[in-house]
């Protein structure tokens, strides 16, 4: 972060600073007790116990906090900043520490694509530009303010991912990062055990637009049907698309599947440019289209942006594929497992797949689904027959609701399995498997038995 004067962050939460509060260097601002040091401001929320005791063994620490607290009275009066509203104080200095910096900042939201689109931008960037961004698909809110003061005054462009997870989120996560570009990947059926109505989880994804003021850059996916249905009339800014639909800016003519990755064409103002991305499936084509976009739009030459996306690396478990042992390949999808992400991955793995190979699915359960559970699991069950699924294994007592449909649409009853643990897994595997097997493992449960067969299935 940038070092601040503590009366220049008092002055812009309407707090008077005291004498013994004037001169003061911050280099520290947290919410997480455990990260005070010398020259820290520390918001205390929840009424967290504050460790005074600690805090003595430092140098300007001070506090900002709405109520009392334990041995508070041991404390220097300067280091206590009480507030009437805490929650309206800290939204002062996020806005403060924000607007200190004239850069480009980009949010990134979807049900699907954020990491991936989110990684692929920073790659193209990184090389010429100081990127500050999320970490991996560490997009909780917790990290919100980690990732604000990440910025400083070497930073460039700042990339992030919005999540949403409960009703707020996307606001909060405004709140921080007062986004100038905003990106809308997809949106499928999601967090809906917090967000109840699948209608409210749109419209809050949607409130990225109010998050930006109504101002700035807004990139859409022009094909996906829910984003197409959201109301953007009081968008003052510009709206850039990108997807296969005729009319889209940033227009994907086709793509072909290679043995490793993606090559595509995409025309951008009436020129065709023809690009490679590492990785299978449509979806990474989508995700490179967006990235491209927010590229030239923060004035990137595409030719340039091309060739650094064909050096892209995916993060790990995002339909990675694996050597496996006795000549059979796995692939690791496990990552995250919700409607649209399985049915991407589902769709991809019929597309790699060779006629002579069985296509195995191992799938844990879908996370988040609230009342819509039984509707997806029907839907993904479906999608099994159809795609030609051979066997199909499921792990964990949600994830039997896979099976039912799945012998509807016309998975043999025989090749349909269930499984408790990881040593059930691999004792079936040593017996069941066969060279040449495709083996596709899928799950929302941060279920570590998947990590541990797959590594048992390496070759």
């Amino acid at each position: 972060m940038k070092t601040l004067l503590l009366e220049n962050i008092l002055t812009a939460m309407n707090i008077q600073p005291k004498i013994k509060q004037k001169g003061i260097r911050i280099q520290t601002v947290t919410y997480d007790r455990f990260e005070i040091r010398s020259h820290t401001l520390y918001f205390r929320w929840n009424n967290t116990e504050v460790p005074v005791k600690s805090i003595k063994n430092y140098k300007n620490v001070f506090i900002v906090t709405d109520t009392p607290f334990s041995y508070m009275e041991r404390l220097n009066p300067e280091q206590i900043i009480m507030v009437k509203d805490l929650k309206d104080t800290f939204y002062k200095f996020t806005s403060y520490y924000r607007h200190l910096f004239n850069i480009p900042v980009v949010a990134i939201t979807g049900t699907c694509g954020k990491t991936t689109t989110k990684e692929m931008l920073k790659h193209i960037l990184e090389e010429t530009h100081n990127v500050q961004a999320t970490i991996s698909s560490k997009n909780a809110d917790y990290y919100n303010l980690p990732y604000l003061m990440g910025i400083d005054k070497d930073t460039d462009v700042a990339v992030f991912e919005t999540a949403v997870s409960s009703k707020g989120d996307m606001t909060e996560s405004c709140k921080y990062f007062y986004p100038t570009i905003g990106i809308m990947t997809m949106i499928d059926v999601d967090h809906t055990d917090d967000i109840r109505s699948f209608d409210d989880y749109l419209a809050e994804k949607a409130k990225i637009m109010q998050g930006m003021n109504n101002e700035g850059t807004l990139i859409l996916n022009t094909d996906d049907p829910y984003l197409s249905s959201i109301d953007t009339s009081k968008f003052k800014g510009e709206i850039k698309t990108f997807g296969k639909n005729k009319d889209a800016i940033f227009r994907i003519k086709k793509y072909q599947y290679n043995s490793s990755g993606m090559t595509y064409w995409i025309e951008y103002k009436k020129r065709e440019y023809k690009g490679y991305i590492p990785g299978l499936g449509e979806h990474n084509v989508y995700n490179a289209a967006a990235s491209l976009a927010a590229a030239a739009i923060l004035g990137v030459d595409l030719h340039y942006a091309l060739k650094r996306l064909s050096t892209y690396h995916h993060i790990g478990s995002h339909f990675q594929i694996i050597e496996g042992r006795n000549q059979i390949t796995l692939v690791d999808d496990t990552w995250k497992s919700n409607p649209a992400s399985l049915r991407k991955g589902l769709e991809t793995l019929s597309k790699i797949a060779f006629p002579s190979q069985r296509k195995i699915a191992v799938l844990g359960r879908m996370a988040s689904l609230g009342k819509y559970a039984d509707e997806e699991y029907e839907k993904a069950g479906h999608l099994l027959g159809d795609l030609g699924v051979d066997v199909l294994i499921t792990k964990g007592a949600i994830a039997k609701d896979f099976a039912k449909p799945a012998i509807e649409a016309g998975v043999n009853p025989h090749n349909v399995y269930h499984f408790s643990d990881a040593e059930e897994m691999k004792r079936f595997f040593d017996s069941f498997l066969i060279p040449n097997d495709i083996v596709y493992f899928k799950t929302g449960g941060n279920d570590t038995d998947f990590d541990d067969v797959i590594e048992y299935l390496r070759s």
